[in-house]
């Protein structure tokens, strides 16, 4: 029996490559944004109009509390036969994921050495303050150097940046720098925790250099002031750096916008700001970083706050493989006075974050 790979995007490629490695017949693709058109010459159909006979592959990595986890029950209701959920169709095609690491996407790499230093591992490891973390560490470096699913690391289901198993305490109102703010989803979730009195929030500093994405946090921060105006909000159109400057950007309007060091190009430059100069007088109690591999320069542009006002920290340490420890590494340099959890919120190891909790009374 033919199949149709339900994702037309990376994944889908990569099950696309394998299937034909094997002679497996395809059929063609489910995907709703792209439907109507082709792609390997093979047409891409919407899950209303696909064939409900045929062997469905899932080729979309679940997204936790999305509902990407509910495909396969959709098209099963939808009348289709035969539907493979991701984790099962990878474990019927082993390989995809080697397959994946071919593209060297964010912490993938072709060669399983360049995702690890064990040296630096073992003083990650020795560094984290709970069992979970050590755990999760060893679950993650045991993937990328098998990338197998039998070593797959399941995402945690608690609130991301602000997890209930981490004891962050804090002993005054929430004031938060936001980096790589997107359209507003962390502030949302940060004030849905005001609102239910899980934490104070006295003010939400938000960066976010892609002018589409910012133009959406706004008219988010703005109902957010409405119905909470206790709480001030302020939102920066520019990226987080070690310094103040004009880079390329990547503006792709979507959560994975980057930073590019080089020449700049007038139609895709970006204002870059530091956080020392920035925001040293907001006596900042809370930072957090999803910059898609700018994490290190923008620490290095908050070595003051770090050192002196020892907020709490929420790194993103999945972009690049050597974040894993080479962020965590910088950071006890700057201030030993941190204990380290790790923790890991969506699959395939995405949104892995580093938080860094001061030790004692803050």
């Amino acid at each position: 029996m033919n199949y149709l790979i339900y994702g037309a995007g990376h994944f889908g490629e990569c099950f696309h490559r394998i299937l034909v490695q094997q002679n497996t017949p395809v059929s063609g693709w489910i995907d709703q944004r792209l439907a109507n058109q082709m792609k390997f010459d093979l047409p891409i159909f919407d899950e209303q109009t696909a064939d409900r006979n045929m062997n469905v592959i899932i080729a979309v990595t679940p997204l936790v509390n999305s509902n990407r986890e509910q495909i396969k029950e959709r098209l099963i209701e939808l009348g289709y036969k035969n539907v493979l959920g991701f984790f099962d169709a990878v474990q019927k095609f082993p390989g995809v994921f080697s397959q994946y690491a071919q593209l060297e996407h964010l912490w993938m790499r072709k060669n399983h050495d360049e995702m690890l230093d064990n040296t630096s591992i073992q003083w990650l490891r020795g560094r984290l303050k709970d069992n979970k973390s050590k755990i999760i560490l060893d679950k993650l470096c045991a993937f990328r150097a098998s990338l197998s699913i039998d070593d797959y690391p399941e995402p945690d289901r608690k609130v991301e940046y602000y997890p209930d198993d981490i004891p962050f305490n804090f002993q005054s109102p929430v004031r938060f720098i936001d980096c790589g703010a997107y359209t507003g989803d962390t502030v949302e979730a940060f004030v849905e925790l005001h609102t239910k009195n899980i934490i104070r929030l006295e003010h939400i500093a938000s960066f976010e250099p892609d002018t589409i994405n910012f133009q959406v946090l706004t008219n988010t921060q703005r109902e957010l002031k409405k119905q909470n105006p206790e709480i001030s909000f302020q939102a920066f159109p520019s990226g987080v750096w070690k310094c103040v400057d004009l880079l390329n950007f990547n503006q792709g309007q979507t959560s994975s916008s980057n930073i590019i060091q080089g020449e700049v190009i007038n139609d895709s430059s970006v204002s870059v700001i530091d956080l020392d100069s920035t925001c040293q007088a907001m006596d900042i109690n809370y930072i957090k970083m999803d910059i898609e591999g700018a994490e290190l320069a923008a620490l290095e542009g908050a070595r003051s706050l770090i050192q002196t006002q020892q907020p709490v920290l929420a790194i993103c340490v999945y972009h690049k493989p050597k974040d894993l420890w080479e962020l965590p590494q910088f950071i006890d340099k700057l201030q030993p006075n941190y204990n380290m959890y790790l923790r890991v919120h969506e699959h395939l190891g995405l949104s892995t974050v580093l938080y860094c909790i001061p030790k004692g009374s803050y």
